[in-house]
């Protein structure tokens, strides 16, 4: 025990520091094998940046709780010449340590996830009123259904209900943006942001692009609002996130990014498309909503 006691006593002073880099260099290496794909949207690597703190904090607070465990095991356990050390823990100092040391834990790291590393998602994606008031704004209605997803764009007009809306199921065309600079000004004027207004005709659906990092909610009798900025072209799969009956597997799309000059050409003949075969009759096709500001 002796030895033991040396050998813990020596490496003590750098190892909560040892134990850290090994759950950072842990992690990155995992993410890196079995991560998801690279995002592909504006702010997309901020949601990765959050992750892989979040992980790093928790897995560093577990082999810390993981070293307090097994020390006093190894120190006070039974053993020849040397009887087993039982401490309940129901003093009034240690109810006080245990108190401040959980205050102390809350308040540096949540304040530090919620307050600081969460601020730029706060600033960008979160912020749907500055990409609906952007200039250049892509705006898609999208109405989900048992188990499909129903998509509605303006035509060449840019209006909303009118014989050129831009009518799809399961697929989604928007154009790709250069990547923001974050120091050059507000990142979503910078681009085209894509902006969702989501409902949904049955029950709960949730509307999810892994590759861009976006997931909302589409519910019956509400509009909930979203928006992305994509800066890869390329073809990324929609998904539902939210367990919607037994088909729910089923229920996925695609999202093509396109170049701008390839959506703008595309949009001319989307268009045209839906001019030529507009029906004045056609009751289903007539589920747009206002546009809510």
């Amino acid at each position: 025990m002796n030895l033991l006691t040396s050998l813990f006593r020596a490496v003590r002073p750098g190892a909560f520091g040892g134990l850290a880099m090994l759950a950072m260099a842990t992690v990155a290496s995992a993410q890196e094998r079995y991560g998801p794909n690279p995002p592909a949207s504006s702010y997309g690597h901020l949601h990765d940046e959050l992750f892989r703190l979040i992980t790093i904090l928790t897995g560093v607070s577990f082999l810390i709780v993981l070293v307090l465990l097994i020390v006093p095991i190894l120190r006070d356990r039974a053993r020849p010449g040397h009887k087993a050390h039982y401490d309940h823990g129901s003093s009034l100092h240690d109810k006080r340590f245990t108190a401040i040391v959980s205050i102390t834990v809350f308040l540096v790291l949540d304040a530090w996830v919620l307050i600081i590393a969460m601020q730029d998602l706060r600033e960008q994606q979160w912020n749907v009123p500055a990409a609906e008031m952007a200039p250049n704004a892509v705006r898609v209605q999208v109405l989900a259904q048992q188990w499909s997803w129903n998509l509605r764009q303006p035509g060449s007009d840019g209006e909303f209900g009118t014989a050129d809306d831009i009518l799809t199921m399961n697929e989604l065309t928007v154009p790709a943006s250069a990547m923001p600079d974050v120091e050059g000004g507000d990142p979503v004027h910078q681009g085209r942001p894509v902006v969702l207004n989501l409902s949904s005709k049955d029950v709960i659906h949730s509307f999810f692009v892994p590759d861009m990092r976006i997931k909302r909610d589409a519910n019956p009798g509400a509009i909930n609002r979203a928006w992305f900025m994509p800066i890869e072209a390329g073809d990324y799969q929609i998904l539902c996130a939210e367990l919607c009956g037994y088909a729910h597997y089923q229920m996925h799309g695609m999202l093509h990014v396109l170049s701008e000059a390839d959506y703008d050409a595309w949009v001319e003949e989307a268009s045209r498309q839906a001019l030529a075969a507009h029906d004045e009759n056609d009751e289903e096709a007539r589920w747009a909503w206002e546009w809510q500001e």
